[in-house]
């Protein structure tokens, strides 16, 4: 017989958050998967999210990592906020062990560089994933915005405009050309930065960036990276800032992205708070809550 059976294990997920939170502590449920947040010192320590499974059920570790991760990519995505998930870790208790009394023990040092932060945020609205390709792209979106690198975030945002079978560079090419009746905005001292030359800025992107980065060796004439270069590192920062913006419009555009979810409770006030559609409060089935 398994000695850890039915122990109670808390699983503390470590994340870091640039829009810090109104309240130090809430609680949600995405996913059926039941989760404390508590928020730290960012100067210090990484934020958490805490939640309970049976010790020896790996399937349920699975299920709420997955659960967290997702909920940080609808909430970065929702609040175009910097966040960063991180490993799990935690230990086992008794078999009556409460979520609401759980505290935050588990530290673990920040690993998003420290720029600002923006006050006055809640998790009371987050992007609504409803399907694959969509949680696909808001986790590659979440760790671009996230990285400290501008070769990693230029390849994921690029990724982004792969996810719906389309080739990233006729998109970008047409999304730009046509920006003055398809809603793109993008600042023209953002693209004024680019060294086009006479390139397309499609074909910028994929020549110029993505193959440059992702091919060290290429064929005489062909752009390649020039490490330490002072000019180089600046150029791959401000064409990972254009690509972003194609990346955000691919999101909402090509893949629908464009709903929320609204943290709820039953119309008593009784319960664990959840996630629920607009359709579904303006039913009156649901009692909103901040």
């Amino acid at each position: 017989m398994n000695p850890l059976t039915g122990i109670s294990y808390l699983m503390c997920i470590g994340f870091d958050n640039d829009r810090r939170l109104r309240k130090r502590v809430y609680y949600f449920t995405y996913n059926n998967v039941r989760f404390k947040l508590i928020q730290t010192n960012p100067k210090k320590w990484r934020d958490l999210l805490l939640t309970v499974v049976e010790n020896d059920d790996a399937s349920a570790k699975t299920k709420a990592y997955a659960a967290a991760s997702e909920f940080l990519s609808a909430f970065a995505w929702e609040h175009d906020a910097r966040v960063k998930a991180g490993r799990a870790g935690g230990f086992g208790r008794g078999k009556k062990f409460n979520l609401r009394s759980a505290k935050a023990r588990a530290f673990t040092f920040p690993e998003m560089p420290l720029y600002s932060y923006s006050l006055g945020y809640d998790i009371s609205r987050i992007a609504h994933l409803e399907n694959d390709k969509q949680k696909l792209a808001v986790a590659l979106f979440r760790e671009a915005n996230s990285s400290n690198s501008s070769y990693l975030s230029f390849l994921f945002y690029w990724q982004i405009m792969e996810i719906d079978g389309t080739h990233p560079m006729d998109w970008v090419n047409k999304t730009y050309r046509n920006r003055s009746t398809n809603h793109f905005f993008i600042e023209q001292n953002v693209v004024g930065v680019l060294n086009l030359k006479s390139q397309s800025i499609g074909h910028y992107f994929e020549d110029s960036c993505r193959h440059a980065i992702a091919h060290i060796k290429r064929k005489p004439g062909e752009t390649t990276l020039r490490f330490n270069d002072f000019e180089d590192e600046e150029r791959l920062e401000v064409s990972s800032n254009a690509v972003k913006r194609f990346a955000k419009f691919y999101i909402t555009q090509q893949l629908g992205l464009k709903k929320q979810l609204y943290l709820v409770r039953q119309r008593n006030g009784k319960g664990f708070p959840f996630y629920a559609t607009g359709e579904q409060i303006r039913n009156h089935l649901y009692k909103g809550c901040s």
